[in-house]
């Protein structure tokens, strides 16, 4: 028991130091949690202003898979770069009291391919899911998204109903 004690006040005395809470919504603002805790782990600068309303219409799993979807290449991407240039920034709000906008933003390095306006996966060959399935979410949802890449950044735009 004793040892179980000392392992858990580590532990808590390692989280203490991460800023762990980035909204009201509790699935939204653990995703944003876990993919934080994992930049630092890799030493990518992380930056996130989440700010949402307390009731939207957005299915809350599909929300929390877009984050999951464009923080997780947001750090594969970011892991792949120069320690010096890594970063990832994050700005989700409302617009209007019937839109919400996430922009994403990351470093990379190296080649991005696309075939056919389709993103191509970096762990495999063919298609990659990830975009493909924010793509589907938002516009399932009636919304638009746009991804651009230029001078070693990422940016992902995603304007979804709420």
């Amino acid at each position: 028991m004793e040892k179980i004690k000392k392992y858990l006040s580590a532990t808590t005395g390692k989280i203490s130091d991460y800023n762990l809470h980035f909204c009201e919504n509790q699935a939204v603002d653990s995703v944003f949690g876990y993919y934080s805790t994992l930049a630092k782990r890799e030493n990518i600068p992380f930056h996130a202003l989440v700010s949402l309303p307390t009731d939207f219409s957005i299915d809350e799993i599909n929300l929390c898979l877009v984050f999951s979807n464009l923080l997780e290449n947001a750090i594969q991407a970011s892991v792949k770069t120069d320690q010096a240039r890594r970063k990832i920034n994050v700005e989700v709000y409302p617009h209007h009291n019937h839109l919400l906008l996430i922009h994403v933003e990351n470093t990379f390095d190296g080649k991005i391919q696309q075939e056919n306006n389709v993103f191509q996966s970096s762990k495999r060959s063919g298609n990659g899911i990830g975009i493909e399935s924010v793509r589907h979410i938002t516009a399932k949802n009636g919304g638009a998204c746009d991804f651009t890449y230029e001078d070693g950044i990422f940016s992902a735009k995603i304007m979804l109903r709420v």
